[in-house]
């Protein structure tokens, strides 16, 4: 796997230890009560369409996301970053591996909600909100590819 020059690892599709991405569920506050078992964690993995995940050189899971659905309609979910690793680009990072991904799709609908505090991130991969006052985001390939 090749790292990058802030010495992070960056992983398309590839084996993801569960116990680590429940932790960072956890670490994230998205999981508090630890309810999220590595026998579900792994199922949702194997049922993803596609995944990216970004380590440290020394195997520490930090960042992730992932995009979930069927051939024709999929959301995009979990685009995580570990709080001691955000404003490094990591969920930058993982989101362009998440458009190169749809770029290269036939999705007829992709969607994700935004319940972050980060203003427009997701405005510039494509993604625009479904009415006003919601935090659904529907992608537009056409703004995407015109973005390229």
């Amino acid at each position: 796997m090749p790292h990058d020059a802030i010495g992070l690892v960056f992983a398309e599709n590839e084996s993801v230890d569960p116990a680590q991405l429940n932790d960072l569920y956890t670490t994230v506050g998205w999981d508090n009560d630890r309810r999220r078992t590595d026998r579900e964690t792994t199922d949702m993995l194997r049922t993803s369409c596609y995944h990216i995940a970004a380590h440290t050189v020394d195997g520490i899971l930090i960042g992730f996301a992932r995009v979930c659905g069927d051939p024709y309609v999929v959301q995009v979910l979990d685009v995580i970053t570990h709080p001691d690793y955000r404003r490094r680009g990591i969920a930058t990072r993982c989101m362009g591996g998440v458009l190169g991904h749809l770029l290269a799709s036939d999705y007829v609908s992709v969607t994700l909600t935004d319940g972050s505090t980060l203003d427009g991130f997701y405005h510039r991969f494509g993604f625009r909100p479904i009415s006003p006052d919601t935090p659904s985001r529907v992608w537009n390939r056409q703004i995407s590819e015109n973005n390229q």
